[in-house]
């Protein structure tokens, strides 16, 4: 039998509902949980014939506490950036999808060195060079927001986060569900802000969008002008 154990500090609470949604969802793992006032510890376990689809998948969900849920609470932290906008949302989905397929290189590495998944343990003290680089992004986004003045000088600088790696893929959504046509997938919706135009509008940035397939959305006003700036908008009814 395979097991492992996941530990994670109580203050991190949108991590622990989003870890404890993917584990009820999982197949072929059990899992089982342990609190104290302060801290929770999940027992993982399944069958050896399938140990590396379960490890497969808890990188992928561990991926997406560190890289999306904690890299959050870094900017968070750091920036000037509240009250929450459009703009500033699209600005924080850049930076939080901003060199990301090296990031996860990272995170797996580290977690395959790891004998267990104590989570804030190994952002803490595994992670300090993602960290050091984040802080360089907060840094260089801080500056240029010194001299921001409304909302178009904010995409300018999600734009000059972005860089040059441009629109790939075609993407589809109702407003409900986003699908990559091009990759033919659908795509995770993490449920980072409070928010869900902003979560909608993060998972399609993360998807580097070349053209946007709007059906039947009931988007906002302010949902739809942000789309506008980020790729070709088609509207189908």
């Amino acid at each position: 039998m395979w097991s492992n154990v996941i530990s994670i500090g109580k203050e991190y609470d949108k991590e622990i509902e989003y870890i404890l949604q993917k584990l009820r969802n999982a197949k072929d793992l059990s899992y089982a949980s342990e609190e104290s006032n302060t801290r929770l510890w999940l027992y993982l376990a399944s069958n050896c014939d399938v140990a590396q689809k379960i490890e497969n998948e808890i990188y992928d969900m561990l991926s997406v506490v560190f890289l999306s849920f904690m890299k959050l609470r870094f900017f968070l932290e750091r920036l000037p950036i509240y009250p929450l906008t459009y703009a500033k949302c699209a600005l924080l989905s850049s930076m939080l999808h901003f060199d990301s397929d090296f990031e996860e290189n990272v995170v797996a590495k580290t977690l395959s060195q790891s004998m267990d998944y104590n989570v804030d343990g190994l952002f803490n003290f595994r992670m300090r060079p993602l960290k050091d680089a984040w802080g360089e992004i907060c840094d260089v986004a801080a500056r240029l927001l010194e001299g921001s003045r409304d909302d178009r000088d904010v995409f300018d600088v999600a734009g000059f986060i972005s860089g040059s790696d441009g629109g790939k893929n075609l993407i589809a959504t109702d407003g409900q569900a986003i699908d990559n046509v091009t990759k033919r997938r659908k795509v995770e919706l993490v449920r980072l802000f409070d928010d869900k135009e902003y979560d909608l509008l993060n998972a399609i940035i993360k998807e580097k969008p070349c053209e946007i397939q709007l059906k039947n959305a009931k988007f906002s006003e302010g949902m739809r002008n942000t789309l506008r700036k980020i790729a070709k908008v088609v509207e189908l009814y």
